[in-house]
């Protein structure tokens, strides 16, 4: 799938993620689909974000944050939220970390480094 031909106008995808390069590639990637990039850098803000901003579509979860995990943001965010897709992200990518995530309440499971069109493809699942 190429990212110019995606058009998430007015759908709003909160990026989860304390690497300032880790945010500023997925940011990259996301912004020809025209969607409305919300910015998290630890799990405590994401719940924050979640609860002030109703129209968040979609998240993508850094596991391994500060102040609270990606696992602990996602059961939070989801007690607020139930049924906001969160799709898990991280570089710790074995199976025992797939099913902790998938457990918390995850979607789905990226493993970085993050190919961009495996992502775009499970986004567009719960966007279009």
């Amino acid at each position: 799938m190429r990212k110019h031909m995606i058009n998430w106008t007015g759908k709003h995808i909160l990026i989860v993620e304390d690497d300032p390069m880790n945010f500023s590639y997925l940011d990259i990637l996301l912004r020809p689909t025209q969607a409305v990039i919300m910015h998290a850098d630890n799990g405590q803000k994401a719940v924050e974000l979640c609860m002030k901003h109703m129209g968040i579509n979609i998240v993508l979860m850094d596991i391994r944050m500060p102040v609270l995990d990606g696992l602990e943001a996602t059961r939070q965010i989801l007690t607020i939220r139930s049924g906001l897709p969160v799709i898990a992200q991280t570089a710790y990518a074995d199976e025992s970390d797939r099913e902790a995530a998938i457990k918390a309440g995850c979607c789905e499971f990226l493993a970085k480094p993050i190919r961009a069109n495996e992502m775009l493809d499970l986004i567009k699942k719960y966007l279009d």
